[in-house]
């Protein structure tokens, strides 16, 4: 009597154990079939292994089922989380012939229920798009940066970060200087803006500063004063006296000062200085009391002298 062929459930079961082996040939062997497998759950646990160890041989067949699915996903792969597997195998395979698939990927929309639940693969098909084909990954990442319909604003975030990672600073400037940004992401994107070129960081900085001093955006004037002294902006030390002698609450005039004090920086000792006989002295004394150096202890000698 003929061999019966094991069944999909055993052959997912043997997949578990060939996937810790260091046998290429029979994890495929068994990796493929379930692969091809018409049962969503023998697929899953197919792609699962083969993202976690991506073999190039396994490539023709990841594509095969990726565009089998894409045909029609709502029904075929609602939630997209095997064509996300597949996207994942594929980054790690890392031939460039799969870019159609990043683009495909990136692009992805699928509603259900009023919501989009293939968020997660546009950020996927992004960060492969990136990988595989640098050139043309910037103008799709461009196509994204509002598109922040799913946890963590995604996959916006993955955009501004693949951005800024692969140094296309330009589409970030472009979007914070747009006006009414949520100022809550503009911090975000800012934090990663912070590395373009520094004249262009300055250029943009002291700006926003102007603006968040009016709106009263102390979330944005924190940021950008932190990297104002990170980056030593000596350029822009005016915009960070100009913000200590605005009305701004306390908490970050103190923050301010503990900032200033920390860098033990000449330039920005003198604006403390200044700011115990301008500003809020009782939080200027304290920001330098915590860990005063020789030059803080002649600014809080002169203090308490009255010298002027």
């Amino acid at each position: 009597m003929p061999s019966r062929k094991p069944a999909a459930s055993a052959l997912a079961a043997r997949l578990a154990v060939l996937a810790a082996s260091a046998d290429d040939a029979a994890f495929l062997d068994v990796a493929l079939p379930l692969l091809a497998s018409k049962q969503r759950l023998d697929r899953e646990a197919a792609a699962s292994a083969l993202a976690a160890r991506p073999l190039p041989a396994a490539r023709d067949a990841l594509r095969t089922l990726y565009f089998e699915l894409d045909a029609d996903g709502l029904k075929r792969d609602q939630g997209t989380t095997i064509r996300a597997t597949i996207v994942r195998a594929l980054t790690a395979i890392g031939d460039t012939r799969d870019a159609d698939i990043a683009r495909r990927a990136s692009e992805t929309s699928e509603i259900a229920f009023g919501e989009d639940i293939a968020w997660t693969l546009r950020a996927l098909g992004l960060r492969l798009l990136a990988e595989l084909s640098p050139d043309v990954f910037p103008y799709y990442a461009v196509e994204r940066l509002d598109d922040n319909r799913g946890v963590g604003g995604e996959p916006a975030n993955t955009a501004f970060r693949l951005l800024a990672a692969t140094g296309n600073f330009v589409p970030l400037y472009q979007w914070l200087r747009q006006p009414d940004r949520d100022p809550a992401a503009a911090v975000q994107v800012f934090e990663l803006f912070a590395d373009a070129p520094a004249p262009i960081v300055e250029r943009y900085a002291r700006g926003a500063a102007g603006i968040a001093l009016r709106r009263g955006d102390e979330s944005m004037l924190t940021l950008l004063a932190e990297a104002i002294v990170e980056h030593e902006m000596d350029a822009l030390y005016a915009e960070l006296e100009a913000t200590m002698s605005a009305k701004v609450s306390d908490a970050l005039y103190g923050y301010l000062a503990v900032v200033l004090a920390g860098t033990n920086r000449p330039p920005l000792l003198a604006i403390l200085d200044r700011q115990l006989h301008a500003g809020r002295p009782r939080l200027v004394l304290e920001a330098l009391r915590i860990r005063t150096t020789p030059e803080q202890a002649a600014i809080l000698e002169r203090w308490e002298r009255g010298d002027d």
